[in-house]
């Protein structure tokens, strides 16, 4: 599966992108911090039906790696994730 990416926000040093499947459905959320000595720190959210197996989440891992932070990689230890599986609750903002 082939996940779609969907930026939310940047700053000057972090990303946050919605991850979709192939029917839109949201599967996840990446958050991406660039630090200053080059290197690369995820934090993925999946929803816990959505992506069930390791090989899923490292092949999730490889797309992002490819797609999202062709500056860093895992393989030249410039790049870690922290993974972390649930269930989606909803989206929450204040009533302004």
């Amino acid at each position: 599966m082939q996940a779609k990416f969907i930026r939310i926000f940047r700053t000057s040093s972090s990303e946050r992108f919605l991850l979709h499947d192939d029917s839109s459905e949201e599967m996840g959320m990446i958050d991406l911090h660039f630090l200053a000595d080059g290197t690369v720190a995820g934090n993925l959210f999946l929803v816990a039906s959505k992506v069930t197996d390791e090989a899923g989440i490292r092949a999730l891992l490889e797309q992002i790696d490819e797609q999202l932070v062709p500056a860093a990689s895992m393989e030249d230890a410039n790049l870690s994730f922290t993974v972390t599986q649930g269930e989606l609750v909803g989206t929450f903002s204040s009533e302004g």
